[in-house]
């Protein structure tokens, strides 16, 4: 990954409030924002179990109907 890739992903990072930056002299440090990352996990978590339920029913209901 190139410099410019790697920093682009921290800004994008940055905006969701997932990592904070701040430069020192000429050079930008980062780190981790617990709280929010607890957050992002807590609501992917919440959708994977979402998207397993209606999976779930999909396949129920493509069985049945391979069963008619």
């Amino acid at each position: 990954m190139t410099r410019q890739a790697i920093t682009k992903h921290l800004h994008v990072l940055a905006e969701a409030g997932l990592v904070r930056g701040r430069t020192h002299g000429r050079e930008q440090m980062w780190e981790l924002n617990p709280r929010q990352l607890q957050e992002a996990r807590r609501r992917l978590d919440l959708i994977a179990h979402q998207w397993e339920g209606t999976l779930a029913r999909l396949k129920l209901m493509l069985e049945d109907e391979g069963e008619g």
